[in-house]
């Protein structure tokens, strides 16, 4: 039984949770500790394939289903199961390939499936940045033809940041059939319609009896902002986008100075119980 406002935290990894050096400071561990003493329930959204989020899962040992591929897909820790949630078809996907490669943007795609990630080939820079990477499960094949027949989660095209509004005017193109987000500096996903972090928390909220109103949630990105705008209370960490920051009601340290422990202390665990509006 839990005498909190927000019963649930809801925190995304990469440039929230982690630090640059992808560790998770102590302050955080110690406050979700104490958040959970109190009766609250975490555990995580994030654009990360399982394998890539695998560690943090278990370091941060979440017990509740986790959020994965921006709600794509769920992981259930009590059964140790993936479930996704809805996939892209096969056609769509090659219409998106063919689409991206004819833009004057130079993108390197990258097809996520349950355990794997798909792609023709991939730039050195892009390589660099896969290399500091872990868990991750890239196979490179001959062509998009060759990709196998098994549930295809997202598309991402990785480019420079400066290439990003291009491709934000290209998703605006495109029709209401996808949900287009930026969730990094330098990755542009594609989903199925209504795959987004706000619709996985709203569902998740209430398979444990909850309303996405007695959430909390924090980010740092744009494919945080559904979850940061459905959630009762949230935060955004002082490396945020911008847009992310403008969006949410409390701003807080940076993912470097144990932001998400900031949240927990002096928002979450420090407010008295009350009728939430």
């Amino acid at each position: 039984m839990s005498d909190l406002i927000y019963p649930m935290l809801v925190s995304d990894i990469d440039g929230t949770i982690v630090t640059a050096a992808k560790e998770i400071p102590e302050e955080n561990r110690q406050s979700i500790d104490a958040f959970r003493r109190r009766g609250g329930r975490f555990t995580l959204a994030t654009g990360r394939s399982y394998r890539e989020a695998k560690r943090f899962i278990h370091e941060l040992k979440v017990d509740l289903p986790v959020i994965l591929c921006n709600g794509g897909l769920i992981y259930e820790p009590a059964s140790d199961q993936l479930h996704p949630v809805a996939t892209l078809e096969r056609k769509t996907v090659f219409e998106l390939v063919e689409q991206l490669s004819r833009l004057t943007v130079d993108t390197d795609i990258f097809i996520y499936t349950l355990d794997k990630i798909y792609a023709t080939g991939i730039s050195p820079s892009t390589e660099a940045a896969l290399e500091q990477g872990e868990g991750l499960s890239l196979e490179l094949i001959p062509s998009y033809n060759d990709l196998p027949q098994v549930p295809w989660l997202k598309l991402v095209a990785v480019a420079e940041e400066e290439a990003m509004p291009h491709l934000h005017d290209w998703s605006k193109t495109y029709g209401d059939s996808l949900e287009f987000v930026q969730s990094s500096a330098n990755y542009f996903e594609i989903m199925p319609k209504n795959i987004s972090k706000g619709n996985a928390l709203t569902k998740l909220a209430r398979r444990f009896h909850l309303e996405p109103r007695q959430c909390a949630a924090i980010g740092d990105h744009l494919n945080d902002l559904s979850m940061i705008q459905i959630a009762g209370t949230n935060a955004a960490v002082a490396n945020a986008h911008p847009h992310l920051i403008h969006a949410a009601k409390n701003l807080v340290p940076s993912n470097e100075e144990a932001g998400v422990s900031h949240f927990i202390r002096n928002h979450l665990l420090k407010t008295m119980p009350q009728a939430v509006e």
